[in-house]
């Protein structure tokens, strides 16, 4: 991994960053306060800005976990995506209406294993360097963002990605339906039904609230689960989608991670961290269609020092709407 160099501007920004109250909620597009992280952000230059986030010590979705770590992974990443987010609206001058199209991101995070837990909330800073930026007319359509992160002042490793940025009537044209039919959100799936709910121990979780995978299948040294949009979910749907996240498909990947490696090595889901992860999307993953997301154990990269890299896909009406890689290190092998 390489680790952005901090000039003398952009440390000098990171030790003024302030953690006293969140960032306004639109900026972040988020409904609920206690869904912010972010509690402060400063432009450097052109191609520099800094963050700061607050990590509750309790939530009912970051920290629910059987398995070890300080600090979740996906924690970092959404932290990452307020601070792109805000940015955006805050530094770049997106109006109001803008849509933000992910198209990839990765995450390193050599540090994790060694994080100690913190006695309280935990202080997270992000030092960002922007390229590859796309104006027409004025208005930012497309940037690369790479975020050096601390946790508790403790260097963790990075974020990247890559995201456009579209109008909301360009937006409504993209996702006009062939049929000329309208797209459903995510408040028609409030109450969904979870038959077949995959145990939550299985994908390290201690409350079934937080499991999005159903009726796990083997298949040699595949595991294929079903998505279960689970609309009313505080967290994962903290406002209304007319598609699935790529959060969502986050942790879609994650569970189906742990259940692929649990399957391939024997280890349950608590012996498992993850350390890191790639992932490039394709296409919308539409909420009314169903989705399966495959582990693939035929070609799992053994990364050394106890950690694999397990391949996860995300299907749906035939083909991959999105692709991903997630570093999975054995409980201990880094400490």
């Amino acid at each position: 991994m390489t680790v952005m160099a901090e000039t003398d501007s952009v440390g000098a920004a990171l030790r003024a960053l302030t953690f006293e109250h969140t960032v306004a909620k639109a900026l972040v597009h988020r409904r609920a306060l206690s869904e912010v992280f972010l509690t402060d952000s400063t432009a450097v230059d052109d191609s520099h800005f800094v963050a700061g986030a607050q990590l509750p010590p309790s939530h009912a979705y970051y920290t629910d976990h059987t398995t070890w770590s300080a600090v979740d992974p996906l924690f970092l990443l959404e932290c990452c995506r307020q601070a792109e987010t805000h940015a955006v609206h805050a530094h770049f001058g997106a109006p109001d209406g803008t849509k933000f199209v992910l198209q990839q991101w990765s995450m390193e995070l050599p540090g994790l294993a060694a994080l100690e837990p913190a006695h309280g909330p935990a202080e997270v800073t992000i030092a960002v360097t922007t390229h590859d930026a796309q104006w027409v007319g004025g208005s930012l359509r497309g940037l690369r963002y790479r975020m050096a992160i601390t946790v508790s002042g403790r260097p963790v490793g990075e974020v990247t990605m890559r995201v456009k940025y579209v109008a909301d009537s360009v937006y409504g044209m993209l996702r006009g339906r062939r049929d000329g039919g309208g797209t459903p959100t995510s408040e028609s799936y409030r109450r969904p039904a979870t038959e077949g709910l995959v145990q939550p121990g299985r994908v390290g979780r201690e409350r079934p609230e937080n499991v999005v995978l159903l009726d796990p299948v083997t298949d040699g040294r595949q595991v294929r689960a079903r998505l279960l949009v689970a609309g009313g979910h505080p967290s994962l749907f903290d406002h209304a989608q007319d598609h699935v996240p790529g959060m969502v498909l986050m942790e879609a990947g994650r569970q189906t991670a742990l259940l692929t490696a649990e399957e391939l090595y024997g280890a349950p889901a608590a012996a498992w961290s993850v350390t890191g992860l790639e992932a490039s999307f394709d296409a919308y993953a539409e909420l009314d269609e169903p989705l399966t997301v495959v582990g693939d154990g035929h070609g799992p990269g053994d990364t050394g020092a106890g950690a694999v890299s397990i391949p996860v896909t995300f299907e749906q009406g035939g083909r991959s709407v999105a692709r991903a890689a997630f570093t999975l290190e054995r409980d201990g092998a880094g400490r």
